[in-house]
C-alpha cells in the first residue's frame, strides 16, 4: 500500500496527530537550526467511504441504517 507524504516546515510547534485539511502529521522532526523552523512529516488521509466495498451505492447505505434501526425498536 502507498502512503502520500510530504514534509512541512513550520514556525510553531506542532503536536502529533495534528491536522491540515486532508493531512495528519505522524512525525515530529523537531527544531531546525536557530529555531527558525519546526520540520514535520505528514501523511495524507484517505477518505472514510473508500473502505466500503466497490460499486456500493450510498442508496444502499442509508437503506442498510434505516434497517438497523427498525431492527433495533423491535
Amino acid at each position: 500500500m502507498k502512503m502520500e507524504t510530504k514534509f512541512l516546515r513550520l514556525r510553531r510547534e506542532v503536536e502529533l496527530g495534528s491536522r491540515f485539511g486532508d493531512w495528519s502529521v505522524c512525525w515530529l522532526g523537531g527544531w531546525q537550526k536557530h529555531r527558525m523552523f519546526y520540520l514535520v512529516m505528514l501523511v495524507k488521509l484517505k477518505p472514510q467511504l473508500s473502505i466500503l466495498p466497490s460499486g456500493f451505492r450510498a442508496g444502499a447505505l442509508a437503506a442498510l441504517k434505516d434497517e438497523l434501526l427498525t431492527r433495533q425498536r423491535k
